[in-house]
């Protein structure tokens, strides 16, 4: 064979290649997501749960916190507070059961001085 051939057979070969293992690929991949049906995820009930937690520093003008609570139906009732730097106490009361989704219940405070309250 002369090289002028040579180069074009070497091209055409190298091309083909490419060809064969790209539809290699497609195929496996075809057959993979046709050969096994995906995991069905287990659903399981809600768990009971409650948690609470409060930050306080009057020095640093600081006081936060939340609280939540969810029962073996799914309900859960919490709410978070936060004071914000114009003073106010803004407070979120929530609510999430069934199809309902999230039902906040906002109030502002105005003035607030929250600092020692409820502390003994």
């Amino acid at each position: 064979m002369s090289s002028g051939r040579a180069t074009i057979f070497a091209s055409k070969m190298f091309s083909t290649n490419w060809m064969v293992c790209a539809l290699v690929i497609v195929c496996v991949s075809v057959r993979q997501s046709l050969a096994a049906p995906a995991a069905q995820e287990q659903e399981y009930p809600p768990m009971p749960y409650e948690y609470k937690y409060d930050v306080e520093d009057q020095e640093k003008a600081l006081y936060f916190g939340a609280n939540s609570q969810g029962d073996a139906q799914g309900k859960v009732i919490g709410g978070y507070r936060v004071l914000l730097p114009d003073g106010r106490l803004m407070t979120v009361e929530y609510t999430v059961e069934g199809d309902s989704g999230f039902v906040p219940k906002i109030t502002f405070e105005d003035n607030a001085n929250p600092f020692g309250k409820g502390k003994k």
